[in-house]
Formats: C-alpha cells, structure tokens, sequence
C-alpha cells in the first residue's frame, strides 16, 4: 500500500464500512510501517487489509472488498496473506473484531476457521446513523509453539 493509493483505499473502506476510516487514519497506518496490503483482481484494486504485529500476537485492524468483487474469495485471499505475513513474524495468533451486525464479515471469518474468543461491549464508536456497536472477538492460532522440556 502506498500514499498514491489512499483515495481508492478510501473508495472502498466507505462501501464497507458504515463508520469508516478517515484519510488520515490510512496515513497513519502506512506511516506506522503496519502490515498494508492492497489487492488487484484482473488489474483493478478490489481490497485492501491493515494487520499490526506484536511480539506473538498479529492484529488486523481493517480488511475491505470492493462491492463488485466480493463473493469471489478475495476477502480469504487477504486473510491468508495476513496469516502468512503473521506467521513469517512468530506470530501465533491473528486477532480481529467484527461488529456484531457484520454478518457477512462473520460467516468469512468463521469459514476461515476464525474462532470467537470474546465480546468487546461498545467498542465501535456512534455516528449520525449508526448507534455504539458491540464487537465481536475472533482468533485464529496460525502457529504452534513447541517447548521442549
């Protein structure tokens, strides 16, 4: 992801999201070196993900699909990369929160084998259209981790 790719990032994050990122949200991602990923389908950006790494622990903050490309296995692509990604690091979990009302996000995230570990109460913030959301707490383990003894 570059600076020169923000106004499509921001194209699709609006079709996505009902609260979305701002510009400088994006900014501050790529500014920060977090894991940013930008996805072409036949030459057309179709998506986007934002994954922060920690010592074991992989967080991905947003993922994105353009409304004409979703249900093509695009959002599992993205997901796979940032599990990828997580794992090259020694990571071995990859966390992610979903709204509660997100039901396409969920049944993605669940047929990636993501598992609901927790609910965060009114994590996502209002705005004029939308009321305080719960979130919903996924994980996925991507590595095992083996103590000899």
């Amino acid at each position: 992801m570059l600076k020169t790719d923000i106004l499509d990032i921001l194209s699709i994050e609006e079709e996505s999201n009902p609260v979305p990122w701002t510009k400088q949200n994006f900014m501050d991602c790529i500014e920060k070196e977090y894991y940013c990923l930008v996805q072409e389908f036949h030459g057309v950006m179709s998506g986007f993900s934002i994954t922060s790494f920690s010592i074991d622990e992989a967080h991905l903050l947003n993922i994105g699909i353009t409304p004409q490309f979703r249900r093509k296995g695009l959002g599992s692509n993205l997901l796979e990369k940032t599990e990828l990604a997580a794992k090259a690091v020694g990571c071995k979990d990859v966390f992610l929160e979903v709204r509660k009302s997100n039901i396409k996000g969920i049944k993605l995230y669940k047929k990636n084998k993501y598992k609901q570990v927790g609910l965060r109460k009114n994590y996502y913030r209002p705005s004029l259209d939308y009321p305080r959301e719960d979130a919903l707490l996924f994980s996925k383990k991507v590595r095992k981790i083996w103590m000899l003894t």
